[in-house]
C-alpha cells in the first residue's frame, strides 16, 4: 500500500467504528481498500483498520472481501499480520466492510529498495522469515499469489535472533488450494513483475508459485534491480521466454538457491519450508521436491549460510564467532558451496 492524500471516511452517526475504534489518520491506500491508524478505545491500543472502498462493492469483490477476512482470521503466525476484528459500518451513507489488524509500523520492502540493494545477511534473514510464513500458509492450504516487496513489511525490531523483523501482508487475492476459482477465465491476478510463469499462462497455481515470486524478491534485494521490467504485458511474458538472470558476482550458494527458486518448471523449485531451512542454515536431510536427483539421494548440507547463522547467534547474545568455510552441499542436483559472505 502507498501513502496518499485522501479524506478519512466518517461513520454516518457520530461515534467509533464498530462501537470501539476511533479513526486517527490515513496511513495507506490500495486498489480496493484504505488503511487507517485507529484507537481501540476498549483495550487502549492503536490498531490498523482496513476499510474497503465503496466503489468496490460489486458482487465478485464482496465475495473476495469476505473470503480475505475469513482467511486472515484463521491464520496465526509471527510472520503474518494478526487480525483482531471485522464488521460492517455505515461510512458517509454507504455500508462498507472493515477489518481490524495488528498495527505494524514497519516500512515496506519496496521503500527500502528505493535506497539500493541490501546486504546479503539482511536478505537471508528477511527471506528466512517470509519463507517460514509462506510455509505455514501453505500448510493451511493457502497460496498467497502476490508475494512482492510492497507486501513485505520490515523493521528494526528483530526477534528470534534476526536483526530485522519481517512480516507478509495483503492476502487480498490469496486462495485456498483446490478451492473455487474467484476470477473469470483469463483473468490474471498478481503483480506482473513478480508473477510465476504458470500464473502468466493460466496454469495451475500452487505453493511453488509463491516460492518463485519470493525468489524474484530476494534477487531484487540482492542486486538492487527488478528482474522483469517493462509494461505489464512485457514483464508478464518475459518470464515465459527466459530464466531469471542471476548476477555472476553473487556467491555461488545464492546463485544456485535463486536459480532453483526461479526455475520455470514449478516441480524443480524447493518448498517454502526448504528455502527457510537453507536460509536459516539448518540441516534439511531429505528434499521433498522432485528435483533432478536420483531416487534415494539426500540433500547433505553442513552449515549453509554460515555467516547468517553466526550473525543470528551474535544478535541473540550467544557470542559465537565465525569459524570455518561453508561446506559443499547438494541441492536439486546442484552443489551448494561458496560461503554467503
Amino acid at each position: 500500500m502507498t501513502t496518499t492524500d485522501y479524506a478519512t471516511p466518517q461513520p454516518a452517526r457520530s461515534g467509533a467504528v464498530g462501537g470501539r475504534y476511533q479513526l486517527l489518520e490515513a496511513i495507506g491506500s490500495g486498489g480496493a481498500a484504505s488503511v487507517y491508524r485507529a484507537r481501540d478505545t476498549v483495550l487502549g491500543r492503536d490498531v490498523a483498520l482496513k476499510v474497503f472502498r465503496a466503489e468496490s462493492v460489486v458482487a465478485d469483490e464482496l465475495v473476495r472481501q469476505e473470503r480475505e477476512i475469513r482467511m486472515l482470521s484463521g491464520l496465526q503466525h509471527p510472520g503474518l499480520i494478526a487480525v483482531y476484528d471485522a464488521g460492517r459500518q455505515n461510512f458517509d451513507g454507504s455500508i462498507r466492510r472493515f477489518v481490524v489488524m495488528e498495527l505494524v509500523s514497519h516500512a515496506s520492502l519496496d521503500k527500502e529498495l528505493e535506497r539500493g540493494k541490501m546486504a546479503p545477511h539482511d536478505v537471508a534473514g528477511l527471506g528466512a522469515q517470509i519463507a517460514e510464513a509462506l510455509a505455514y500458509v501453505h500448510e493451511q492450504g493457502v497460496v498467497h499469489r502476490d508475494v512482492k516487496p510492497a507486501n513485505i513489511l520490515i523493521g528494526d525490531g528483530g526477534s528470534a535472533g534476526f536483526r530485522r523483523r519481517a512480516k507478509l501482508g495483503d492476502f487480498g487475492i490469496a486462495h485456498y488450494l483446490g478451492g473455487h476459482r474467484m476470477t473469470s477465465d483469463g483473468t490474471i491476478l498478481g503483480t506482473a513483475a513478480y508473477l510465476s510463469p504458470e500464473q502468466v499462462t493460466g496454469g495451475e497455481v500452487t505453493p511453488a508459485s509463491d516460492v518463485y515470486s519470493l525468489g524474484l524478491v530476494l534477487l531484487e534485494a540482492l542486486s538492487g534491480v527488478q528482474e522483469f521490467e517493462g509494461t505489464v504485458l512485457e514483464a508478464a511474458i518475459a518470464r515465459t521466454n527466459r530464466d531469471a538472470r542471476i548476477p555472476d558476482d553473487l556467491a555461488e550458494e545464492w546463485q544456485l538457491l535463486l536459480g532453483a527458486m526461479t526455475s520455470r518448471d514449478a516441480k524443480e523449485r524447493p518448498s517454502a519450508a526448504e528455502v527457510a531451512a537453507i536460509l536459516h542454515g539448518q540441516p534439511e536431510p531429505e528434499f521433498t521436491g522432485t528435483g533432478r536427483r536420483a531416487k534415494g539421494s539426500r540433500l547433505h548440507r553442513r552449515n549453509a549460510f554460515h555467516g547468517l547463522r553466526s550473525r543470528r547467534r551474535r544478535n541473540a547474545g550467544l557470542g559465537v564467532a565465525l569459524a570455518g568455510i561453508v561446506a559443499v552441499s547438494f541441492f536439486l542436483g546442484l552443489w551448494l558451496g561458496a560461503a554467503l559472505f
